[in-house]
């Protein structure tokens, strides 16, 4: 188009030709997405100059009669301005303006550098791991208790008006047929949504509230942990048939590895009557993080042991309590060392000592490599005595697992800890001196 802005063109023509330049003083650029009631770009604020998402209203004039032409289609689409508008939340979508210039309506919002939900739950797609699916929907919950709060019903939660961030963080979108401070009267009442993830009362055309947004929300869960939608039907009647009378199908019979706890909170969401439910986002919120916590605590637990079984197996340990290897661990690091890496570097300075837990690495003066060392072997122990410049550097030579100890960490173990670990310490020292010295005899007899 030779327009630079909306004026002087009508939105027939518009939409034939393709989006304009601008509109108001927004800059549009290339296409984002197509939703049931508009189009919408990428943008550009050039006064505040940050990117924006620009929604713009289809063709007023294809709005049918019936549903009250133009001015119909105007209220219905600024709905989702209104609705916006009034909320301030991490975890939705923000509104930065609205507006019309000649047939066009058009909303304007943060530009979200991600993706929506709806590749994490497709059937093939990849799984979302336990833990981030239980924050993602947790998050979720949160953002809608405050919807709720503020007297605004989304009515279409479903996995494409869920963004996720580069970051990892889920945003509500897309409020353009929510509903505001208000019950309908039944005369009003239509089925609105989408309908895989509608509540019971929304297929049946009744009035909504909170629950049946969290309804949809633990819809969502359920594909996102499986990639099923609870109920699914190729023919309408057959799939809201299914939503008013069917229990949703167990979640431990598609995913027996999710834990039972979580699979009855799934389960609650997904209840037939409202009162079963989730009564708010809040509470939803509060069960979902703290089996968040607990898988948090299971993981961490495990990898304790595992660490703990890894420092088992080193000969340095044999005299230590599983107790007093935990608190060794505290005072430590497990590094992972690829394959010429460099894990100490000669003329370095730190206070740091070395067990190799696994593979093998080279001890090289300068570029001449002199000793190799391997798993259970100490280097590096007269920097815990004191900082001190390296006299060597140490290469992987294979992928290699060292327990880096600091020496200001060690002060915090306690007292029997302590001196266990110096007490084995030395006599490591002792020993490696003392074979050092012979082979040093050994050369010197040899020439």
């Amino acid at each position: 188009m030779s327009e630079s802005t909306v004026s002087n063109t009508d939105s027939a023509a518009l939409f034939s030709e393709g989006a304009p330049n601008k509109i108001g003083k927004y800059e549009i650029a290339g296409m984002l997405g197509k939703g049931a009631s508009g189009l919408v770009y990428k943008g550009f604020d050039p006064f505040v100059r940050r990117d924006v998402a620009v929604k713009i209203a289809l063709q007023l004039s294809e709005e049918p009669k019936h549903l009250g032409g133009k001015d119909a289609t105007v209220n219905n689409f600024f709905t989702e301005a209104r609705a916006a508008g009034m909320l301030n939340h991490p975890n939705i979508v923000a509104l930065y303006d609205a507006g019309m210039e000649v047939d066009l309506c058009y909303i304007v919002m943060e530009y979200i550098d991600g993706d929506t939900l709806m590749p994490w739950c497709r059937k093939s797609g990849p799984r979302m791991p336990l833990e981030r699916a239980l924050d993602v929907i947790g998050k979720c919950a949160r953002g809608l208790d405050y919807s709720h709060s503020k007297g605004v019903l989304h009515r279409d939660i479903k996995p494409s008006n869920i963004m996720i961030t580069k970051d990892g963080v889920p945003k509500i979108m897309d409020f353009s047929i929510a509903e505001i401070n208000e019950r309908r009267t039944e005369d009003d009442l239509h089925a609105v949504g989408s309908p895989l993830y509608m509540s019971p009362e929304q297929v049946m055309r009744q009035p909504l509230g909170p629950t049946s947004d969290l309804y949809a929300l633990g819809a969502v869960a359920y594909q996102l942990l499986t990639g099923e939608t609870p109920f699914f039907s190729p023919h309408l009647p057959g799939l809201f048939a299914a939503i008013r009378n069917q229990p949703a199908p167990a979640l431990e019979l598609k995913r027996p590895d999710i834990p039972r706890d979580i699979a009855q909170i799934i389960a609650k969401l997904l209840n037939k009557k409202p009162a079963d439910r989730y009564q708010s986002g809040k509470d939803l919120a509060s069960d979902l993080a703290r089996e968040y916590e607990r898988l948090r605590q299971s993981d961490a637990q495990a990898n304790r042991r595992e660490n703990r079984d890894t420092l088992r197996g080193l000969s340095f340990f044999n005299a230590f309590t599983e107790t007093e290897v935990d608190e060794v661990l505290s005072a430590a690091q497990l590094k992972t060392f690829q394959p010429n890496k460099l894990i100490l570097e000669e003329g370095e300075m730190d206070n740091a000592f070395f067990i190799l837990a696994m593979g093998q690495a080279i001890v090289k003066k300068g570029d001449k490599p002199i000793h190799v060392l391997s798993k259970g072997d100490c280097f590096g122990e007269i920097g815990l005595l004191g900082s001190v410049k390296r006299t060597a550097s140490v290469v992987a030579a294979s992928q290699v697992l060292a327990l880096k100890i600091n020496a200001s960490l060690l002060d915090n173990l306690a007292t029997d800890s302590q001196l266990r670990f110096y007490k084995t310490f030395t006599q490591t020292l002792i020993y490696r001196l003392t074979v050092t010295s012979a082979r040093l005899s050994a050369a010197t007899n040899g020439s």
